[in-house]
């Protein structure tokens, strides 16, 4: 009979942690963060037993006859990779799950909702403390929602957040004792990886794009309906699984440009499922149709991207093959069921009905401009319980993913995280928590804030280029009003170091639409008679931007370089570089 457990007393243990024989590396490393993070809580140091009999009382943790002997109910064997127990039983409290990550998610998960523990960031936890600790009946089993989970933000990649987020994805360096993630080979716009033209153009012109009469490779794809090619991709799809024999996806998928091929069998099978991704999908099934028995661990991924978004008519998706739809051309202002995205909202219906795998790669910040403000905050979650309820199985949540310093980055990786984990959460209490927890006092006030750019943002089509220019949310008398909400906020903070520190450095985004629109701000402000409303000229005002997006933080953080999305080290437009085109001609 389930019963509380005092685990400690005025700082003191009161029981032991006890991990079992075969435990994995996984579920070792689950016992060191629990005894960490009980520690940090209680004051208390706590012993770590290694047994498989059990103790007079105790937490168990993992897998192996402890747990089968206090849930016999639970088939362990056929449980869920990530598949969480918690359960008291007597005096012992069994913590563990499925292999190879269950167990430690189901320590994450007792410290988040049992011991209120936060890793909002990898410089920023909270870790409440209380020297008496009592744990009252458990009995929680729980998987999460999407098989795969990444919020792509650059400070998500830090191992220790992402795992402790239960954010499983191919790019955080997550290790074995992590429980290891889900790994891709390829990951996306595979097409010239896997069939160079370079290498064979010359030889195979007719292995791709058939382009106004001209076979061609400069932005083009591949002849998907061409016999040869699909027999090389067959061979070169094995060797490159034989040589990462870890991979659980391989991504066969489109170039990140248009130029399909028009060749009279591409063109018959595109036109008979009324879509380009006709002939790519009909490739990648035949491929995985060769191969899935070889490699029964791995899935087969394509896009459904720009071009190939509308799904098949008749052509279906082998149950080994992802399919990958992209939410590039949406408005992220509202939700993806409103009525500016139905187009989408058609499309992931379709494609719902059609694939038993369906992963959404979706879009949460502004490429062009990762600083400038982007109100998409309070669609996130209606968006992924969208995705849930159709059927779909991953999501990768692309945001600024080169370097830390992204609009409201810290709110929407945590938030996302927990989402994904269960999407049906209070996404309005989330927040709220998050912002308390990470901006302390200055909470109110950027909680206003968020609001006056979300109701300001609706009806516009805010995509992931946007113009500045052209947003009704960063319109003078909307900025000089979230320009008073922070200062407010730093106010509010003057005696907290280190959440002073999180509030300006979290004001550059409004200080960088101030600056990227200064001419403009100018113009709508004597257009309208309305006061300028920013005390600081120009170059003061850049000069203190400057200072806050390059100057070091905590441990954890890395100061702001990209503030768009390049990838030639030359072409990076860096705080620097923004600042000095700012001050040339002043």
């Amino acid at each position: 009979m389930a019963s509380t457990i005092t685990v400690a007393e005025r700082g003191q243990a009161r029981v032991p942690l006890i991990l079992q024989e075969e435990a994995t590396d996984s579920e070792r490393h689950a016992v060191v963060e629990l005894a960490h993070h009980l520690q940090k809580i209680t004051g208390a140091r706590f012993e770590t037993l290694t047994a498989d009999t059990l103790p007079p009382s105790g937490i168990v943790v993992g897998q192996g006859k402890l747990a089968r002997l206090l849930c016999p109910d639970v088939d362990w064997d056929k449980m869920n990779p990530e598949e969480v127990v918690i359960r008291t039983q007597g005096r012992h409290l069994l913590i563990a799950g499925g292999r190879p990550r269950g167990t430690l998610y189901a320590v994450y998960r007792f410290l988040h909702t049992v011991g209120g523990v936060r890793w909002w960031t990898p410089w920023a936890s909270e870790i409440p403390q209380r020297r008496t600790f009592r744990v009252p009946p458990q009995n929680l089993r729980e998987k999460p929602a999407f098989e795969y989970r990444e919020p792509f933000w650059y400070h998500a990649f830090h191992p220790d957040w992402a795992v402790r987020n239960y954010s499983n994805g191919h790019h955080p360096n997550l290790a074995e004792k992590h429980g290891g993630k889900v790994v891709y080979v390829g990951f996306v716009h595979t097409f010239y990886a896997l069939v160079p033209p370079e290498t064979y153009f010359e030889k195979h012109p007719e292995w791709y794009s058939l382009i106004g009469g001209k076979r061609q490779w400069e932005k083009a794809q591949l002849c998907c309906t061409n016999p040869e090619l699909r027999e090389f991709l067959v061979g070169r799809v094995r060797q490159v699984l034989q040589e990462n024999p870890q991979a659980q996806i391989i991504s066969i998928s489109q170039n990140d440009w248009t130029g399909a091929c028009e060749c009279p069998r591409c063109k018959a099978v595109d036109e008979r499922e009324g879509t380009p991704a006709g002939s790519v999908l009909e490739m990648v099934n035949y491929i995985a149709e060769r191969l899935e028995r070889e490699f029964p661990q791995v899935a087969f991924d394509t896009l459904a991207y720009w071009y190939t978004r509308k799904p098949t008519r008749t052509l279906r998706p082998r149950p080994s093959v992802i399919i990958r739809l992209c939410s590039i051309e949406c408005s992220f202002a509202e939700p993806l069921e409103a009525p500016i995205n139905k187009a989408f909202a058609d499309d992931i219906r379709g494609w719902s009905e059609r694939s038993q795998r369906l992963y959404i790669w979706d879009y949460a910040t502004n490429f062009t401009n990762y600083l400038s403000p982007h109100p998409n905050w309070y669609v996130l979650a209606p968006n992924l319980r969208f995705f849930h309820k159709h059927g779909v199985r991953g999501v990768f949540e692309q945001g600024s993913y080169q370097s830390n310093g992204g609009d409201m980055a810290e709110l929407k990786a945590w938030l996302t995280a927990q989402l994904m984990w269960n999407p049906y959460q209070d996404e309005r209490k989330l927040i709220d928590e998050f912002l308390r927890g990470y901006y302390g006092a200055a909470a109110p006030h950027i909680r206003r804030y968020m609001n006056l750019l979300s109701e300001r943002a609706r009806g516009f089509h805010m995509g992931c280029f946007t113009d500045p220019t052209k947003a009704p949310y960063l319109r003078h008398e909307v900025l000089v009003e979230a320009e008073r909400l922070w200062e407010r906020a730093e106010r509010a903070v003057e005696g907290d170091p280190e959440r002073l520190w999180r509030v300006q450095t979290s004001r550059v985004w409004v200080w960088y639409a101030w600056l990227k629109l200064w001419d403009l701000l100018q113009q709508q402000a004597r257009e309208a008679n309305r006061p300028w409303g920013m005390p600081y000229s120009k170059r003061e005002l850049a000069q203190m931007w400057l200072q806050r997006a390059t100057r070091p933080g905590p441990e954890g953080w890395e100061p702001i370089v990209h503030l768009n999305e390049v990838w030639e080290a030359d072409k990076i437009y860096t705080p620097q570089k923004f600042y000095n085109d700012l001050t040339k001609n002043e």
